[in-house]
């Protein structure tokens, strides 16, 4: 699964001919509220769009880092339709205890599968930065956000351990990472 989604990240990023991208969204999130169906959107923002939000946000460090004001672009979906069968062989090829008869998974299992799909995608992020990936196709290096609606301490530490500190650093900061 690691390796579909990957690839399915590239391409939606390839696609895209924006010159002000500034980061990249990784929405994670789980579709129904259900966290045996883990799920990413994959998206981003640009500098037009942040500037056309300032108004609305309470200052520039808001509308830059809170998804609120973000395109809301979602021009890539994982975890949903024909990829959501991939996510349910994982879970059930995964050590989680899932029953294939019920089609549930224990709910002591429920988190964990969060944090291994999580963990999945920090392992991605890493691997486009290290391979150039980001830096070729926008020509410079910019940070490729793991997020939920809301932002705490781990999502900083997350994002700091995917981009590193120099490209996450401010993000984690607005997530309340350095408090």
């Amino acid at each position: 699964m690691k390796e579909q989604l990957k690839e399915a990240i590239m391409q939606t990023i390839a696609s895209w001919d924006e010159p002000d991208i500034y980061v990249v969204s990784l929405y994670v999130y789980d579709y129904d509220d259900d966290p045996c169906r883990p799920t990413v959107t994959v998206g981003y923002n640009t500098e037009s769009y942040l500037n056309e939000q300032l108004e609305c946000a309470s200052d520039e460090e808001e509308a830059r880092w809170n998804y609120a004001f973000w395109l809301q672009n979602e021009d890539y979906v994982f975890g949903k339709d024909e990829t959501a069968d991939t996510v349910r062989q994982w879970i059930i090829n995964s050590s989680f205890a899932y029953c294939q008869a019920c089609d549930t998974t224990p709910v002591e299992y429920e988190s964990e599968i969060t944090e291994a799909f999580v963990e999945m995608l920090i392992d991605i992020v890493r691997e486009l930065h290290e391979s150039g990936f980001i830096q070729e196709t926008f020509g410079r290096e910019i940070p490729v956000l793991i997020h939920e609606l809301e932002y705490y301490y781990e999502i900083g530490e997350q994002n700091i351990r995917a981009n590193g500190i120099e490209l996450a650093e401010d993000f984690a900061r607005f997530c309340g990472y350095f408090d």
